[in-house]
């Protein structure tokens, strides 16, 4: 009996020892602990254990106020780095110190956005330690510069109340009539193992759905026919959405509604290629600090919309494996452009967007509608875009920001404005093409369109990939025999800073620009500021006519212009 209390005594201890152990990475920590402090300032969630992808472990464990541990969720990139993340609710009075003990050594790392509120930043060989000074930030973590390799996501809510169930909540449903809530708590729940909805749950009219803290839902989650109004349709809480291989499907969809909202839930896409969220023909959404992430190759989209209108989405969190977002125009091959829905009044502020392919904020490359107008990206950051792991730096139409149009339709009013991009290959791309990933999917020039009025301002890019590509502004129009001519034109680049210099002018290192799109006029009025005036390019009728009456941009005559760019009837033009 005393052997027995003894060895209980050394198992308690041993146990207590390697809980206590916050600076050294444990095997088994990264599952994490149901904990709440006891003014509920803090709380952490534990991995359910029913959670069946527990196949290939953390290289992280990553401990709060070295009181609980994280619960850590993660999947194989295509580089077959450990991708991992986990989230915590704390109030805004407590500042939570952040242990990050880890597998191997670490050499240095990086923690971002880059101005991410944190401070108190400790560093050893096993571990890091910083405290963050507020919730609603979304922080990752690159360690020993592999942003290929094992990186961290680490997700911050702040606490709040959550609903108080009824006697009419159906435990079978997790449906509460009363409250016209459908109530997931913690825990691991197959919705294909509730009959009831045989693995897709829609909510329409006013109903709700909340996914508290400490859940995983496995399953598809649709929004459709929604109440019109504040009181819509509404997906919410801290838990996890997501699809598997198993599952397949999208986790979260949004289809032809005149409202919805979503709040704060990760939708997480494992070991599966599939759009991870889709908003198709709807109206006055709004979605505010969610995260997306998935990591598998390829066509893991973050967001997809195609035909929506005054939409909002705000703090939003993407990690991707092909577009982080992507605006397309899908609809009946048979309906004239000019009649197909748009896509118009989109804004996206304060997003951090990682894609491994593709294109971070891309808007195309499928683009049937009849516009695509009054599109915003705003105080955002991309913290890593990569164009493509199978065909880098081949493929033209990849890039951080991107405009690819398939068809004939118009592009205008756009707008870039207070964008960080931390990692790129090429930094901007617009332009039309006739068929897209080696001419698996075709497009139709056959109508008119353009591109005009987009703007980048406050954009830094302050780092050099070292690909060929790097931080390339890729500008292609549109001629062809027996379709209409296409421009770009009025773009302006206000304060676009790579590499700590502005880009102020048409030869700047990192514009890439056809001389045969110059000399046909394809791109024209681009604006650089600062600068000195925008840049009109026009096409000269014949040779003879830019012979005469030619003058330099400082008003001298010019008897036989070479290369530059000269004035002639108050236009600008350029000859190379």
């Amino acid at each position: 009996m005393k052997k027995t209390l003894l060895l209980i005594a050394e198992i308690i201890i041993s146990s207590s020892a390697i809980a206590q152990d916050y600076q050294n990475y444990n095997d088994t920590l990264w599952k994490g602990t149901n904990y709440q402090a006891t003014d509920s300032s803090l709380i952490t969630y534990a991995i359910p254990d029913e959670y069946p992808y527990t196949q290939l472990k953390p290289t992280f464990n990553v401990s709060v106020d070295d009181e609980a541990y994280v619960g850590l969720y993660n999947d194989r990139n295509y580089w077959n780095g450990n991708v991992q993340f986990g989230y915590i609710d704390f109030t805004d009075s407590r500042k939570p110190y952040i242990t990050i003990a880890s597998e191997k050594k670490i050499n240095s790392f990086e923690i971002l956005p880059h101005d991410a509120n944190i401070s108190d930043i400790e560093q050893t060989s096993r571990y890091i330690r910083f405290k963050i000074n507020e919730p609603k930030q979304n922080i990752t973590v690159i360690f020993n510069g592999s942003y290929k390799g094992d990186v961290l996501h680490l997700f911050c809510n702040n606490v709040e109340p959550k609903p108080q169930l009824t006697r009419f909540y159906n435990k079978s449903t997790h449906y509460d009539s009363r409250l016209g809530i459908y109530y997931f708590g913690p825990g691991y729940w197959d919705l294909n193992k509730i009959s009831t909805y045989g693995g897709k749950m829609t909510i329409s009219g006013n109903k709700k759905l909340y996914i508290e803290g400490g859940a995983v839902v496995l399953g598809q989650i649709n929004i459709s026919n929604s109440a019109i109004g504040d009181d819509c349709a509404k997906i919410y809480g801290h838990g996890i959405i997501m699809t598997s291989a198993d599952t397949g499907g999208n986790s979260l969809n949004m289809s032809w509604t005149d409202a919805g909202k979503a709040y704060d839930i990760i939708v997480f896409t494992h070991g599966h290629s599939a759009w991870q969220t889709t908003f198709t023909e709807c109206e006055n959404l709004d979605i505010k600090n969610i995260k997306i992430i998935g990591t598998t190759y390829a066509s893991t989209d973050g967001m997809d919309l195609t035909r929506c209108r005054n939409c909002t989405f705000d703090n939003i969190f993407v990690r991707s494996c092909d577009d982080a977002i992507a605006i397309k125009g899908l609809y009946d091959e048979n309906i004239p452009i000019t009649e197909c829905p748009p896509n118009t009044g989109l804004t996206f502020n304060r997003m951090q967007l990682w894609n491994d392919c593709n294109n971070a904020f891309g808007i195309g490359a499928e683009t049937r509608a009849s516009e695509f107008s009054n599109i915003k990206l705003t105080n955002s950051e991309i913290l890593f875009s990569y164009d493509d792991p199978y065909y880098h730096e081949k493929l033209d139409e990849r890039s951080t920001m991107n405009i690819c149009a398939l068809h004939g339709t118009y592009f205008h009013d756009i707008i870039f404005d207070n964008i960080y991009v931390n990692r790129c290959e090429r930094l901007i791309s617009m332009g039309f093409k006739d068929s897209f990933w080696f001419g698996s999917i075709q497009g139709d020039q056959s109508t008119d369109g353009g591109i005009r009025d987009i703007t980048f301002k406050n954009i830094t890019c302050p780092n050099n990939s070292g690909s060929a590509i790097a931080n390339d502004i890729r500008l292609y129009g549109w001629e062809q025999t027996g379709t209409p001519s296409k421009t770009i034109s009025d773009i302006t680049f206000d304060h676009v800073s790579i590499e700590g210099q502005y880009v102020n002018t048409l030869y700047d290192k990192n514009i890439d620009i056809s001389s045969s799109d110059l000399d046909k006029g394809l791109v024209t009025g681009l604006m650089f500021i600062p600068n000195s005036t925008s840049i009109k390019i026009q096409t000269a009728d014949k040779d003879t006519d830019i012979q005469n009456d030619i003058y330099s941009i400082n008003g001298t005559k010019i008897k036989k212009p070479t290369k530059g760019i000269y004035i002639k009837n108050g236009k600008k033009y350029l000859i190379k």
